[in-house]
């Protein structure tokens, strides 16, 4: 059984996702509280540990596969997570990132000015940058990716909004309100995620994901919302 580490599991959703298969055996952590409390009551299946990314409690070489999902952009000390990432991976283990591109970045930062601090940004990656820090931790790149131009819709809405909210601050949440949940329900059949969801069974997404599937492709081509990443540790 493959030993899985997701690093910034949120409220558990990709952490029970990966957990499915009987293959994996998954830990998904958080820096947050809450999140891992939530995440505790909707997914007993999974263990989820309160714990940073810049030290992880593990022994080196502990996973087979380590997952950091739009997270890199968040932590103060990159250099520091990527270190602890390489220790607990084993050689031939499997790094899965994805963070946000640049391009998606600046367009998100002039719709809403305050945007990185309010959801703590601290970074926007260059295009090969973070081929080049894990090229110097052991690295090798084994697939690249753009993805997720459809969801620019959705932050689109959520970003012109000016509420309050203790999850992302004054952005807010799709969870917040009747319209937003909307929203989130009517995106998710356009992606591919919905197959992950209870939404699977009202399955509208037959016509949709068609649909979605082929505007990603296209506008991935130059207005990607995240850059995907699959490294080996040699």
């Amino acid at each position: 059984m493959r030993k899985v580490l997701e690093i910034g599991c949120g409220q558990g959703f990709y952490s029970n996702v990966l957990a499915r298969s009987k293959k994996r055996n998954v830990v998904g952590i958080d820096i947050s509280f809450e999140d891992i409390q939530i995440s505790k009551k909707r997914y007993p299946n999974v263990k989820f540990l309160q714990m940073s990314a810049e030290k992880l409690k593990f022994k080196k070489n502990t996973f087979d596969e380590v997952y950091a999902i739009e997270v890199l952009e968040h932590v103060d000390d990159l250099q520091k997570v990527l270190d602890e990432i390489a220790r607990v991976l084993k050689v031939g283990g499997k790094l899965i990132v994805s963070v946000p591109y640049y391009k998606s970045e600046l367009w998100l930062k002039k719709i809403r000015p305050t945007y990185f601090k309010e959801i703590h940004h601290v970074r926007v990656f260059k295009e090969a940058e973070l081929e080049r820090y894990m090229k110097k931790r052991g690295f090798f790149l084994y697939m690249k990716s753009r993805k997720g131009f459809l969801q620019h819709i959705e932050l689109y809405i959520l970003f012109k909004r000016n509420v309050k909210s203790k999850t992302q601050l004054s952005i807010g949440s799709w969870r917040d309100n009747y319209f937003t949940k909307l929203v989130h329900i009517t995106a998710l059949y356009f992606d591919r995620a919905v197959l992950q969801t209870p939404l699977f069974y009202i399955p509208f997404w037959i016509v949709t994901l068609p649909i979605g599937e082929m505007v990603n492709f296209v506008g991935n081509k130059s207005f990607p919302k995240s850059s995907y990443y699959e490294f080996i540790k040699k």
